[in-house]
Formats: structure tokens, C-alpha cells, sequence
């Protein structure tokens, strides 16, 4: 760690050769100009030309022997990149810069007072002392960035960001302020900074801080196989945060000997987090998803957790919170969706878009031939994106079971990103619950990103091949596949326009210091608003004939299926037990409840040896 003063003089022009600059741009050009899934989409809706911007670079870095230009070099490539506003879509610059980020001994939280949005001061560095100034301290409103009111230089600061909508580019402006990537954006004009707040005592103070700089974990790996919708840059920047302001959280979350507190198993205790609340004279679950990039236990592992934990929460009511969700695997968020429903998920196509290039990936790519007849067909008419197909097959859904019944409310925020937006698109197009938003729409981020690696990987072998990796570490990465709405939302992009919310909670001064009461109360009333529901079922077997139990409210009706075939329905007007006749040896029984001609709940049984088992978590 040094300063930033210090780190700059390390940053000397002239490590690029003429060639690799040119290489750089060449095939920058070439994955926007016939693997970029958004071109058409993104050119139109904002009126740009980044293959025109691209080609005149190209023209002036045949001018060889100016060492300034490839600092010029640096900021049109992410000038060119930032006005996609896409956050899959970026240039990666190489090093000194890719590696290291910049940071302020401090994080900020916004609340809205009076109708206007204010900042309190949410963390400072872990282990640093405050002899600096002592009044600075967690809870105090910064007021002031070098004379300029706060809320105005996060706004200005904001305009240059890749958000695709003003909500997420103001969010990404306060996740940014004081701790920034080098790898994706210039440093920081001032060297140091001047700051205005007011003390615990509400009296005017100003304080000096510097920029430090510091290592970045870098993106490794390829994003092939798995389908991947993430956050790269808030991914990293996500991570440093932890080690400068919460070291512990990455070590895992202990289980608290608290009743209120639902223990995760150890290897996922930093994606999941799990408590009971009470709140409104009733006890709600509320289930924090921090990431859908599983870890070591991978896909299975993280939606059988998932499971386990709905089946643990009270099942008068959850709190599904996905707030700063960078995204992970599609797939896994939209596996998880299928535990909250008794309806069949429907998973969002996904569309390349079609150029011979692309067709050739589909060609020479197993995971992608699902998309080749699309495309062979779609180039040959000049239709300009194939037909959309989803990454999460149907019977993979169907391995899932209903792992809650009582109503749900998803709590989203413009820093949910990728997989997180395909998962919140997925929980308000399939009917799963209300979304209450902490600000009026998600990231908007819709597409599923690859690396040039990746690229370079999908082509190995191949001679002709484009494809080239960068020097020095420099990268770029891409939509290649965009998403698709469902539902009553069919056919829609979720690139840019994002989910927006049934209802908004702007937050409060109480929701950052009292751990976001006034949130969950918002997001209770909201529970109040849904019909409470039960759909406990047990089973029993003798005389070749099932006997089940029915614990039930909200439903009015229970049909039972036997081995994939339909057996028997009855009326739940009465307490007695249900005699499902002829069903010796049955090896699958499903129980579906309606609630006046609606399916709202499944439990599912599989034969374990002798007896029929309830399925509470994901199939083999």
C-alpha cells in the first residue's frame, strides 16, 4: 500500500510498442464490430459510433514515436466503452493500472431527509487509528468534497460512469467514491481531498484526506462453460472493500448464538445470511443472497442451501434481499427461483447476435450448438439476432421442489447487476412476489459475458483465427449473448431497462444506523398485503393405499399425481385425512394446492427404501 503521489511516477509512458497499441485497438474493434450481442441496440438507443471512434484511432496510432499517445490511447478506448453504458462491456487497462485500486479511509451511505439525498459516513478503515480527527467517525454527514456540496460531486462523478440507466450510475457513483479500480478507469484528477461534515455534535468541520493505492485481485479464469452475468469491476472492488473495512466478513460469517440467527454452512457463510426478525408484532424471515457465484460446493451446493435455509426461515412471511448482488451464475439464480413457486419457472431466453463470426463459435462449440440452427438460418434472411434460448433447461427446474409457500417480497436496489437483474426479472415475470426497491429500477445489466480470453479459447487450434490476447495484461470483456424477458414482459431486453419495482423505500438516516429498521418495516407492510400461506403435507402408507395429512391455509384444493399420472383431487374443507386409493409402491407423488383455481404450493415425495420422503432440497 502507498500513496497515490507515490504510485504515479511508477506509471511511465512508453511500455506499449507501437504494435501492441495497434493490436489493442484491433481487437477492440473486431468483438464490439461481430461478437457484441448489444451493438445495434446500444448504438440506437444512445446515438453513438464507437466502430467509427475505434476505426480514427486506429488511423492516429499509425503515427508513431508520441509517448503521449498512449495515455490518449488508454482514455479513448474507456471513453469508448463507457458510452455502451454496459458494465459486461469494457476495456481492461493493462498494467501498472490493472491491479491496483485507490481508496479513502472511509465508505458512504445515502439516505434521503427533507427530500433531498445526504451522506453519513457508513465505515472507516478497519485497525485505523482516528488520531487524525477523532470527529470523524462513523454516523457523521459528509457535507462538502473539496467546496463542492457532496451530493453534486457524486452526481458529476456518476455522468462518467457505464451504468445503463441513471439510477444504476448513481448507485455505482456512491459504491465508487472513495475506493476506485484502476484497471477500468483514470486515477483520480486530485491527489488529495478536502472534506466538509458536520460533527456528532452537528457543527461544521473540515478534514484532509489522501488517496492511498493499493493491490486489486484481478479476474482470472474462463466464463465460458458456465454461463456467467456479473459484475466483474463491483465484483473486485466488492472484495477490497471487505479487506479494508470488514476483514472478518472474509473469513466467513460465524453462526451468533442467537435464537434469531439461522446458521449457513461454513463454505457459503459469505454469500448467504439468515435471521428471523421481528417486526410489526409478527416474526418474518429475512434471507440476504450477497452473490450467486458459488463456491467450491458449485451450482447444486448453493441452491441446496438455498433450500435448506427457506425450509428454516418462519413461513409466515420472507425478506428475500439481493441489494449490491454483482451476479454469478445464471443458472444457480434462476435454479433458486424455482424453490420459492409451485409453478414451472419459466427461464429467460437468451439471443446472440448474428454475425458469420458468431456462427462460427456456434459451430465449432458444443455448448453452443443449441444456437447454430438459429443462426445459419438467421444470416441467411439478415435477421439480426437468432432465436433465444434459455441457459437453464427444463429439467433441471423440475429437480428443484417448493421450498416456501408464505408470501415473499424481493428487496432490490441499482446495484443488483447481471444474474441478479435475471433473477429479479424472473421473480416479478413469473408471479413469485412484490419487488420493493430501494431505488426505482436494478443495474440493468441483461447478458451473459465472456472474456477475449474466452473468445480465444472458443477458436484454439484454429489458425485463422481473429482472435489475439492482449499485452501487458490489458482485456476486454463482452455480452455475447443478450436476455429476454418472460411473461407478461415477453420479448423484452433487460439490458437498460432493468426491473423496476411495485414499490420504492428511499433510505433513511434510521435504516444505516439501526441496521434497516425502517426498510424492514416497509418491506413487512408489503407481506401484509400478500394472503398468509401453509401447504404442510405428510404422507403414510398401508393397503396399498396413501394416506396424507394436510396442514394447510390459502388453499382450497389438492390434486394428487402418482408416479406422473394424476390420481385424485379433493376439496380442503374439512380437518380429516386424504385417501389416495391403489398407489402401492409408488415411487413419485407430488401434491399440488390451489387456492380458487390457482396453483400456489407443490410438496414432492420420492421413495428412500421403504417409505415415501418428503424432497426438501435439490435432487441428485
Amino acid at each position: 500500500m502507498t500513496s497515490l503521489t507515490d504510485f504515479l511516477p511508477t506509471t511511465e509512458l512508453g511500455r506499449l510498442t507501437p504494435a501492441q497499441r495497434r493490436l489493442i485497438v484491433e481487437q477492440a474493434l473486431l468483438v464490439l464490430e461481430q461478437n457484441y450481442a448489444l451493438l445495434p441496440f446500444k448504438v440506437a438507443r444512445y446515438g453513438i459510433n464507437p466502430l467509427q471512434r475505434l476505426r480514427l484511432l486506429q488511423q492516429r496510432l499509425g503515427r508513431d514515436g508520441d509517448p503521449e499517445l498512449e495515455w490518449r490511447m488508454h482514455r479513448e478506448l474507456l471513453d469508448v466503452f463507457n458510452s455502451l453504458r454496459d458494465l459486461h462491456t469494457r476495456y481492461t487497462l493493462p498494467v501498472p493500472f490493472n491491479g491496483v485500486a485507490v481508496f479513502l479511509p472511509f465508505l458512504l451511505k445515502e439516505f434521503t431527509e427533507d427530500g433531498r439525498r445526504r451522506y453519513l459516513v457508513s465505515r472507516r478503515q478497519a485497525g485505523q487509528p482516528e488520531l487524525d480527527d477523532p470527529s470523524f467517525r462513523f454516523g457523521v454527514e459528509v457535507t462538502h468534497w473539496n467546496g463542492v456540496p457532496i451530493a453534486r460531486a457524486i452526481e458529476r462523478f456518476g455522468e462518467g460512469l457505464p451504468g445503463a440507466n441513471a439510477d444504476a450510475r448513481h448507485a455505482r457513483a456512491v459504491q465508487m467514491f472513495t475506493v476506485r479500480s484502476l484497471a477500468f478507469a483514470a486515477p483520480p484528477d486530485e491527489e488529495w481531498i478536502t472534506l466538509g461534515y458536520r460533527d456528532a455534535g452537528d457543527q461544521p468541520r473540515e478534514t484532509r484526506m489522501t488517496w492511498s493505492a493499493t493491490p486489486i485481485e484481478t479476474a482470472t479464469g474462463s466464463t465460458a462453460d458456465t454461463p456467467l452475468g456479473v459484475d466483474v469491476e463491483g465484483a473486485q472492488l466488492a472484495r477490497l472493500r471487505a479487506e479494508l473495512f470488514a476483514p472478518a466478513a472474509l473469513a466467513g460469517r460465524p453462526a451468533a448464538d442467537s435464537p434469531e440467527v439461522v446458521p449457513v454452512e461454513p463454505e457459503l457463510t459469505t454469500v448467504f445470511e439468515a435471521r428471523r426478525v421481528a417486526v410489526g408484532g409478527r416474526t418474518i424471515g429475512h434471507l440476504r443472497i450477497r452473490t450467486f457465484m458459488p463456491t467450491a460446493s458449485g451450482i447444486v451446493g448453493f441452491v441446496r442451501e438455498f433450500a435448506r435455509l427457506l425450509t428454516a426461515l418462519p413461513p409466515d412471511g420472507l425478506v428475500l434481499d439481493v441489494r449490491g448482488n454483482g451476479g454469478g451464475a445464471v443458472v444457480a439464480a434462476e435454479l433458486c427461483l424455482q424453490a420459492l413457486t409451485a409453478r414451472p419457472v419459466e427461464p429467460e431466453p437468451a439471443q446472440f447476435a448474428v454475425t458469420a463470426l458468431n456462427l462460427r463459435l456456434c459451430r465449432t462449440n458444443d455448448s453452443l450448438r443449441p444456437w447454430l440452427k438459429s443462426m445459419d438460418q438467421s444470416l441467411e434472411c439478415g435477421a439480426p439476432y437468432t432465436a433465444g434460448i434459455p441457459f437453464t433447461e427444463r429439467e433441471w427446474l423440475e429437480a428443484v421442489p417448493q421450498s416456501y409457500s408464505g408470501p415473499i417480497v424481493l428487496l432490490t436496489d441499482a446495484r443488483c447487476y447481471s444474474a441478479t437483474d435475471i433473477f429479479a426479472a424472473g421473480f416479478q415475470d413469473n408471479g413469485i412476489g412484490r419487488v420493493l426497491g430501494a431505488d426505482g429500477n436494478t443495474g440493468a445489466g441483461g447478458g451473459n459475458v465472456w472474456q477475449l480470453g474466452d473468445l480465444i479459447g472458443a477458436l484454439a487450434g484454429q489458425n485463422d483465427s481473429p482472435f489475439r490476447a492482449l499485452p501487458l495484461g490489458a482485456g476486454l470483456s463482452l455480452v455475447i449473448r443478450r436476455m429476454l424477458r418472460v411473461g407478461a414482459n415477453a420479448g423484452t431486453p433487460l439490458e437498460d431497462y432493468g426491473v423496476v419495482p411495485d414499490e420504492v423505500h428511499h433510505s433513511t438516516r434510521r435504516d444505516i444506523l439501526e441496521d434497516d429498521a425502517d426498510l424492514m418495516a416497509a418491506a413487512a407492510e408489503l407481506l401484509e398485503k400478500s394472503p398468509p400461506r401453509r401447504f404442510d403435507v405428510t404422507l403414510s402408507e398401508a393397503g396399498g393405499s396413501i394416506t396424507a395429512v394436510l396442514t394447510v391455509l390459502g388453499a382450497d384444493r389438492a390434486d394428487f399425481e402418482v408416479d406422473g399420472r394424476p390420481r385424485y383431487s379433493a376439496d380442503l374443507n374439512g380437518p380429516g385425512p386424504i385417501e389416495v386409493a391403489n398407489c402401492g409402491g409408488a415411487r413419485l407423488v407430488r401434491v399440488r394446492g390451489y387456492d380458487k383455481g390457482d396453483l400456489v404450493a407443490l410438496r414432492t415425495f420420492t421413495r428412500r427404501g421403504e417409505t415415501l420422503q418428503p424432497l426438501e432440497t435439490l435432487a441428485d
